[in-house]
């Protein structure tokens, strides 16, 4: 994506690649998001002002290495503070029902599975605990890379191969089990 970047920053026409970036982008920001924030319209406030920092920062963002930890990050801190700003409580995260199945592809593999193993799956990636959830979601669901996703959450590749590892291991024994019944 670094492409997008340069491409971004050295275009005769930066409002286009703009849209670009945003397109593909965008519903992975909302999602990021909805994990700190409950109500759709503030994600969706948030995650326009991921986008709007985004733009204002263009000429800077040739210095930018790695386009999807920056938007990531981005989206994060715009977040958490809106979370600090709230006079409401905060949410607990793992009273939030993701579906994590919202953007993804299908392809042969996942035409075999059938709904109610999706649902069992995401009722198990809901049970998990928050960090977890996140850990798992970013790794697997947007394929960032371990040291990615790590900066994003703030802990070490270590604490999030982990929280992944976890993960998985919770989500086969909760399949296991509900297969049994």
């Amino acid at each position: 994506m670094k492409e997008s970047i340069n491409h971004f920053q050295f275009s005769d026409n930066p409002e286009f690649a703009f849209r670009l970036i945003v397109r593909s982008y965008q519903e992975k920001v909302f999602r990021f998001i909805s994990l700190f924030v409950g109500s759709k319209s503030e994600c969706e406030e948030l995650a326009s002002d991921v986008f709007i920092t985004l733009w204002n920062q263009r000429e800077s963002l040739h210095e930018i290495e790695n386009l999807d930890n920056y938007i990531f990050i981005v989206a994060r801190n715009k977040a958490l503070n809106h979370l600090r700003k709230s006079l409401q409580p905060t949410i607990d995260l793992d009273e939030l029902n993701v579906d994590v199945f919202h953007n993804t592809t299908t392809n042969p593999e996942s035409i075999y599975i059938s709904q109610e193993t999706v649902e069992e799956l995401n009722s198990a990636i809901n049970e998990l605990p928050q960090k977890t959830r996140m850990a798992f979601i970013l790794v697997r669901e947007n394929k960032m890379k371990y040291k990615d996703a790590a900066d994003i959450l703030g802990v070490s590749v270590k604490t999030l191969e982990k929280q992944v590892a976890s993960a998985i291991e919770k989500l086969k024994n909760k399949l296991r089990s509900t297969r049994k019944k």
